[in-house]
């Protein structure tokens, strides 16, 4: 790992914001139905897809093994994306550019409940309609490997998906873990799960998931910080992300209630 402008670091340890890694298994099913502009509000397209798809989450709620599924829609690609594509066109990376609007995550109660819960014909129907329905599609079956705290989802928010290419697994986690203090010492950040996929050759070694209460706790931070008005999000944050080949993908959604 790369240090760069360490003088800048805040460590969640010393900060106490730090638990173990829980014993869930996640299944994340990201699809990209239509890019999410800035607050643009859904397609009627994309509101009958979301809208066929409550019913089929609300039988996987009821299925031993699941402790929940929630759906999100997609609300802003945040200021700093940017800086990550054109890394990608410098060296000239194989990545693909997440700009998934619309996610289901399902939490089981264990990694191993993952299997079983991937082939029921429920799963499986309602993986089948978010493919039809979009241009693209990822599904990811993940596990913690570090944590924050949980993230609510018990009520709306503004919900994040980062999505992160790296060369090394390991590199990633241990940046994820170095960067992590300076938004929780300065973008209000009190959460966060991060999901590590369990199989190998997946395009994103790491989806981090946090969430904040409204926009204006996390907007201005980004806003200012891509400006340079605030101090770390560009010296200390991205340059680490860039110094050790790791490309941030951010996208900001809200919970698609019933």
């Amino acid at each position: 790992m790369h240090i760069v402008n360490g003088h800048m670091a805040e460590n969640i340890y010393e900060q106490g914001m730090v638990m173990p890694p829980n014993a869930f298994g996640y299944i994340h099913l990201a699809a990209e139905v239509e890019k999410p502009f800035p607050l643009k509000p859904d397609s009627r397209r994309k509101k009958k897809l979301i809208a066929l798809l409550h019913p089929l989450a609300e039988q996987l709620r009821n299925l031993d093994n699941v402790n929940r599924v929630d759906i999100f829609t997609g609300l802003i690609i945040p200021p700093g994306s940017g800086e990550g594509q054109r890394f990608i066109a410098k060296e000239q990376l194989s990545v693909f550019i997440a700009q998934f609007d619309l996610v289901v995550l399902i939490e089981c109660q264990t990694v191993d409940a993952i299997k079983t819960i991937a082939i029921h014909p429920v799963f499986q129907d309602l993986e089948n309609k978010m493919t039809t329905a979009s241009k693209a599609y990822l599904r990811t079956e993940a596990k913690n490997p570090h944590r924050i705290d949980e993230v609510n989802k018990n009520r709306q928010g503004i919900f994040l998906f980062n999505y992160f290419y790296a060369e090394n697994t390991q590199t990633v986690l241990d940046v994820w873990e170095y960067t992590a203090g300076w938004w929780t010492a300065h973008a209000n950040l009190t959460n966060s799960t991060p999901l590590q996929p369990l199989t190998h050759g997946h395009p994103y070694s790491l989806i981090n998931h946090c969430r904040w209460d409204r926009l204006p706790d996390i907007m201005p931070t980004l806003i200012l910080g891509r400006l340079g008005i605030r101090r770390g999000l560009n010296q200390f944050v991205l340059k680490n992300f860039t110094a050790n080949r790791i490309v941030a993908m951010p996208i900001l959604y809200k919970l698609a209630l019933p």
